[in-house]
């Protein structure tokens, strides 16, 4: 895909000959990325006791034990695939994982400041539905954000389900912080009023990395603006991206929120109380509730 993107620039911008070797040289990083982080993903790392060969056993069902310079070339892989396809999230989610080992700090002290947050903490519930209960969200009144929630997902033809696990986090709790932030991406475009463009996705990392302070987030705002055409780059750098910066940085900690509990309530009263906006081109009205 990287390399059919190019392509399609280069045509009207480069000579045939420069052209054909950006793209081999595209294709040639991009197999070599993919063949990187499918090796990688296999290693297990040797536990902390010098001159031990016993491999560490798994935290957590999906752990994925790796040392410190496997993550490193697992996150440079998952980057430069996550950079040609930024459609596809598994990458972002690989860079997430094994970026993510010490930053957990922010998130932990959101948790164990509010009741709602020690409860997940304590429960651990998961973001799950049958096919009944799918669809009865979509079955709630126009403008609760269940339904909202609902009728996003099927407008962007995305399914619930698809959020990958937590592999290369070193630590059990840690590692269910991550998948319930994982696992809640969606209700933050829902909440936010965000589809699922590159110009969207990339004011959603924005919000989130002020939130949570996790380094993929910061990541994808600086690499991500490089994929946008010149008129969606002035308009991210804009209008999308001090709204993220100020919304991510004024909004309650997004981390610590029951949403499975808010499934009935009005969508304007959730963003309230979460101390979000709307973006001012969705809504005229729509301002920081600082203004």
């Amino acid at each position: 895909m990287l390399t059919g993107l190019i392509s399609g620039i280069g045509r009207r911008a480069v000579p045939a000959a420069a052209l054909a070797g950006a793209a081999a040289a595209t294709a040639a990083l991009a197999g070599a990325a993919a063949a990187t982080a499918r090796a990688l993903a296999a290693f297990t790392s040797p536990d902390a006791r010098p001159g031990s060969t016993r491999s560490m056993e798994p935290l957590y069902a999906t752990h994925r034990p790796t040392t410190g310079l496997q993550k490193a070339f697992v996150a440079t892989g998952a980057a430069l695939m996550a950079f040609g396809d930024p459609v596809d999230g598994s990458h972002i989610a690989v860079l997430g994982d094994a970026t993510a080992n010490g930053w957990f700090g922010r998130m932990r002290r959101q948790m164990l400041a509010s009741e709602s947050g020690r409860r997940i903490l304590r429960e651990r519930p998961e973001i799950s539905f049958t096919d009944a209960t799918w669809e009865a969200l979509g079955s709630l009144p126009a403008g609760s954000f269940g339904r909202s929630y609902y009728e996003q997902m099927a407008r962007n033809g995305i399914s619930w389900s698809t959020r990958p696990p937590v592999r290369f986090v070193d630590n059990e709790e840690d590692a269910y912080m991550l998948l319930r932030f994982r696992q809640c991406h969606d209700f933050y475009h829902t909440v936010l009023d965000m589809d699922i463009s590159v110009v969207e996705e990339l004011a959603i990392k924005v919000f989130e990395w002020q939130q949570t302070g996790l380094p993929v987030g910061l990541i994808a705002s600086l690499a991500g603006p490089l994929r946008l055409p010149p008129d969606e780059l002035r308009r991210f750098l804009r209008d999308y991206l001090p709204w993220a910066l100020q919304c991510g940085s004024q909004a309650k900690p997004i981390i610590a929120v029951n949403w499975e509990e808010m499934w009935h309530r009005p969508i304007d009263d959730v963003r309230r109380e979460m101390g979000v906006w709307l973006l001012p081109e969705r809504n005229g009205n729509a301002r920081s509730p600082s203004h």
